[in-house]
This record gives C-alpha cells, structure tokens and sequence, in this order.
C-alpha cells in the first residue's frame, strides 16, 4: 500500500493543485497531511484527491472550525492510525512527542521545519517539506510504500503535470 504525505500548503493553492494532481497518478490508498492547511478554502482543493485523506492540524491553523466543515477528517496531533499493518504517528511538530510515543511506532511523520527529510530506521521518520514552497521555494511532498516501509520525496517542479 503507498500513501502520500504533504504538509505546509499554507494557502498555496497553485501548490495544492499540483500535489492533487501528482497524487491522483500515483494509486495511493491514503494521503496524509501533517498540518498548516491554513485557510478553509485551500483544503477544499484537497478533497479532489481519489485517496482517503486524513490531516491534523498544525501551528498556524487558526481557523479549525472552518477547516471541520470542510473536513471531518483532521484531527489534533500526535495522530495515531493503524495502515498497512503499520503504526503510524502524525504530528505537526516534531517535539511535542514524547519518548514513549515513538516505542513500537513504524513511521512518524511531521512538518513545521518546512524542510525535507526522509530518516531510515526504526521508527521511520518523514518530514515531506512545504507544499506551499513559501519559505525555501521547493513545493515538496513525500510518497511512502508501506510494504517496504521506504518513503521518496518528490519535488513538484520536477514533475510534469496537467493542471485543471
């Protein structure tokens, strides 16, 4: 099973799009996103996705109500959900978790760094980078196959894409 992962869209609804639409390529089970969405217009794009999506809420997500009405779906972080046999944590930043919270975890993902990073071992930790490519310019995501439990980051401008 793969699912995609972003985080960091802060309102960059060009970005989004593009995600979107390399997701919807990819027959990905899940897409996942790991906070700062921002506003509730720009998560109305993320429901074109064909994969299950699940969020949790990030730093500068003001506005949650909002962002309920458009998606039930998103939740407070640290996250925990059970896919493909594996345990994953979804959280926004990194350090709010707690020494146990990693035991007999399979993958953590996060974000608020706005940067990048993939980290084998156990557990699997993945930062996919600012969709939203505001603070370093790069509109990155993050695919992960977890059946090898290896994950790839994508950098959307290298990608050719039809936008709507």
């Amino acid at each position: 099973m793969k699912i995609g992962i972003l985080a960091d869209t802060h309102d960059n609804i060009t970005a989004i799009q593009k995600a979107v639409c390399f997701f919807n390529t990819q027959d990905l089970k899940y897409v996942i996103h790991a906070g700062d969405y921002i506003a509730p217009f720009s998560l109305k794009e993320l429901m074109n996705l064909k994969a299950k999506f699940v969020g949790v809420f990030g730093n500068n997500d003001g506005e949650r109500k909002g962002l309920h009405l458009v998606c039930k779906n998103i939740h407070d972080p640290p996250y925990d959900l059970l896919l493909g046999g594996k345990h994953i944590i979804v959280t926004h930043m990194l350090e709010s978790l707690s020494k146990r919270s990693k035991i007999n975890t399979d993958v953590i993902i996060s974000a608020h760094t706005h940067i990048p990073a993939v980290k084998e071992g156990s557990p699997l930790y993945i930062n996919p980078g600012e969709c939203g490519a505001w603070l370093h310019g790069r509109s990155t995501v993050a695919v992960l196959d977890l059946e090898t439990c290896r994950a790839e980051i994508i950098d959307l401008s290298a990608v050719s894409l039809n936008i709507r």
